[in-house]
């Protein structure tokens, strides 16, 4: 059966903040960001890079062994036509990382797309058989124009994906407006209120989850709970 991505097991959960603050740190330079933007496109050199991108040696190599010490990029030594070896740099990791925030809503999304483990499912399966047909096919010439065929489709569906997501933000958006005006007029105290916005903003209805985010007794929480639920 063909596979999907799953969270990234590197740090067992990429998203906790732990694995996000690590990972936002690395590229919070916009130096590192188009260093990794050169290196998407192929492995390079120290020096290639800061003839291309118009940096210092010695600022490259400060961000490139940064970055290695985070697990971003690696490096192995290759050897020169025209000189001593050199130590050349690429991306040692695929990570996807979306952030949303607004009034009532904080989401953090980081996984890698480096180990596929998750069943696939719906209209990816498709993709996985044409990359498997292409595979096999014995020419490695008659290979290009259908893989640059699969790629230009999936780049077009994940367009269309972030078209969609975003009109659901905006209407979610919309919708949190709607909850913030309603539960205003309601004859709450504040910690009811922030109980009732954890139950539909976060989507959590376990009373230890509510206890533990708003810092709030267990018994305390249960109680309004009950409330919520015979007078909603």
């Amino acid at each position: 059966m063909a596979t999907s991505p799953r969270p990234d097991a590197a740090s067992e959960n990429l998203t906790e903040e732990d694995g996000l603050d690590s990972i936002l740190l690395a590229i919070e330079n916009p130096v590192r960001r188009k260093i990794i933007r050169r290196l998407s496109k192929q492995p390079s050199y120290q020096l290639q890079i800061s003839k291309e991108l118009g940096f210092s040696q010695q600022l490259v190599a400060k961000h490139l062994d940064a970055m290695e010490g985070t697990g971003l990029v690696s490096s192995l030594m290759e050897n020169s036509p025209h000189g001593p070896r050199r130590r050349e740099y690429l991306l040692n990791r695929s990570i996807s990382l979306s952030i949303d925030f607004a009034p009532n809503l904080f989401r953090a999304r980081l996984f890698s797309f480096d180990s596929p483990e998750i069943e696939a499912g719906g209209d990816s399966n498709d993709l996985f058989r044409s990359l498997n047909d292409v595979s096999k096919r014995p020419e490695e010439s008659g290979k290009m124009r259908p893989l640059g065929s699969l790629i230009s489709e999936i780049d077009k569906r994940l367009a269309n994906i972030q078209d969609e997501r975003s009109v659901l933000l905006y209407v979610r958006h919309l919708a949190m407006k709607e909850v913030a005006k309603a539960i205003s007029g309601m004859p709450m105290t504040w910690d009811e209120k922030k109980a009732l916005y954890q139950l539909i903003n976060e989507r959590e209805n376990s009373v230890e989850g509510i206890s533990r985010t708003l810092k709030l007794r267990e018994e305390w929480v249960r109680e309004v709970i009950a409330n919520l639920q015979r007078n909603l």
